[in-house]
């Protein structure tokens, strides 16, 4: 599936990997495996458990339930016996598809969220979201150098983007759009959605200490069952779980010694990163054009190299990834600040760092470069 959203962060698996697989506690032993190819990304889960039926059962869970989802929640592709996103938006302005209960509750959380929470991200935005999709895909086949949407091309296009268009009859579980120009697009929430369901699955299946880590996108519950062995960032990551914030390597980034700006220590939280450093290309004078674009400008925002929410849910961190990316430092802090229990890092262009007022150096958090922090 091609969300054609961010996979922004290649987390340093390293840093939650480098345990002893083979040592053994409380009858515990370390697993880890890759899932390729659900949501266009390679899904890591790493785990403690008892024995190699359980943690193969607990791997038929998360590659069931992923590439369900990755189907479910596609604008891109069609699937056999299944209408998604896109069986949603070839059908605009002609009739309602009946679709599955997670793709309704998605798509009513995301608007619930746009009304409440923030209005830069938009699941209705998909208009102007596919042009730049296709001029992205269109300088990927010339080594990464393309043009840039007309400013009245994408005008018109966001004369399409209405959140009111889209009518969801919940009794029968059905989505209709009755404005057959306005493409639903999920992309800033569909990933962090999904990982959070299945995090959710994991822990009713009775696992009580894992990573899923899938594209910038981390969710962790529990803590490591063996010991890490060895010195590390932080002491807590001997018994913790640990994740990196990955450095844009290039621009004020460029002379880091490190592949991580930040390493976190998560127990039960979920860590969600948007950039502007992976999915891009350029014009031919070498101007940068990533796919985060501001519903307000109807370009891409410009504010930031990377920011990372923590948070408890993993689709509530997706949506704030984006919406506090589309914002100036001082509109994102607020609304971090106005919600319990979510923090935020900003990496800026400068190559200084910002933090939320609940996260401090060296506590659960550790800058490598402190020079950076601002």
């Amino acid at each position: 599936m091609k969300l054609k959203k961010k996979i922004c962060v290649i987390l340093a698996f390293s840093l939650f990997i480098l345990t002893g697989c083979k040592n053994q506690k409380d009858n515990y032993e370390y697993y880890t495996k890759n899932f390729i190819g659900a949501f266009d990304t390679i899904t890591t889960y790493i785990t403690y458990a008892t024995n190699q039926d359980d943690f193969d059962k607990q791997c038929e869970l998360i590659d069931k339930d992923l590439n369900y989802y990755n189907q479910l929640f596609d604008k891109y592709n069609s699937y056999d016996g299944v209408n998604n996103v896109k069986t949603i938006n070839d059908n605009a302005g002609k009739k309602a598809i009946k679709v599955d209960k997670p793709l309704i509750d998605l798509l009513e959380l995301s608007i619930e969220r746009y009304e409440k929470i923030s209005k830069k991200v938009n699941i209705a935005f998909g208009s102007v979201i596919n042009i730049w999709h296709d001029y992205r895909e269109k300088a990927e086949s010339n080594n990464g150098v393309g043009t840039v949407p007309s400013e009245a091309e994408l005008k018109k296009a966001n004369q399409h983007t209405g959140l009111d268009s889209i009518k969801i009859d919940k009794q029968a579980q059905t989505v209709y759009i009755d404005d057959a120009n306005v493409s639903i697009d999920v992309g800033a929430t569909a990933k962090g959605y999904a990982v959070e369901l299945v995090k959710q699955a994991l822990i009713k299946m009775g696992v009580d200490n894992f990573l899923l880590s899938g594209g910038g996108n981390v969710a962790s519950h529990g803590e490591r069952k063996i010991k890490k062995e060895g010195d590390f960032y932080l002491n807590d990551c001997q018994e913790k779980f640990c994740v990196g914030i990955e450095s844009p390597q290039d621009g004020n980034y460029s002379n880091s010694e490190s592949d991580n700006e930040a390493v976190l220590v998560v127990q039960g939280e979920s860590i969600v990163t948007s950039g502007d450093y992976q999915r891009f290309y350029k014009d031919v004078n070498g101007v940068r054009y990533h796919h985060l674009i501001d519903p307000d400008t109807l370009y891409p925002a410009v504010h930031f190299r990377s920011v990372s929410i923590i948070t408890a849910d993993s689709g509530l961190a997706d949506f704030l990834s984006s919406a506090v990316f589309l914002m100036s430092y001082d509109e994102g802090l607020k609304l971090i600040d106005s919600l319990d229990g979510v923090e935020a890092i900003w990496l800026l262009d400068d190559g200084k760092i910002k933090m939320s007022s609940g996260l401090k150096d060296n506590d659960h958090l550790y800058v490598i470069e402190k020079d950076r922090l601002k």
